[in-house]
Formats: structure tokens, sequence, C-alpha cells
């Protein structure tokens, strides 16, 4: 058995475990692309050259506090 993407118009759709990727194919009647978890995509990744990509991948934010802020926040708290 081995881990499948069901590809439609370079979207990941699906993933499925397949005794191999005929069936896989076959049974989908789509594109499938075999995955391990090194490279595992979710439904929804992009699909192109062989190579799995998350559309929207995680963004570290952060806020700036000013002095003023932060002598509000430590009097309000403390």
């Amino acid at each position: 058995m081995a881990t499948f993407a069901v590809i439609n118009n370079g979207i990941v759709e699906n993933c499925i475990i397949a005794d191999s990727l005929d069936i896989a194919q076959e049974v989908t009647g789509k594109t499938c692309v075999e995955y391990t978890n090194e490279n595992a995509p979710s439904i929804g990744y992009l699909y192109d050259n062989g190579i799995f990509t998350n559309p929207n991948p995680q963004v570290e934010t952060y806020q700036e506090t000013t002095d003023i802020e932060a002598e509000q926040e430590t009097t309000n708290n403390g």
C-alpha cells in the first residue's frame, strides 16, 4: 500500500491509500502522485513539476509595543 495525492488542475483534491499508482488513477479517474511523510501534502496544496507547495504559508506576526503601552499594561495588571 502507498499514499497518493489526487491532483485536479494542479491542486491536491484528495489524499488516498491504494495498492498501486495504476489502481489509484483508475479508481479516481484523475492524475495521482505518490508521496511520503517527508513530502506529504494536504488538500488544497499546489502541485507543479513534482513539488507540493502550501498556497497559504504560515507567516509569523508580531506586535510592537511602545514604552507607553508597556507601562500602561504594567500599571493595569499590577
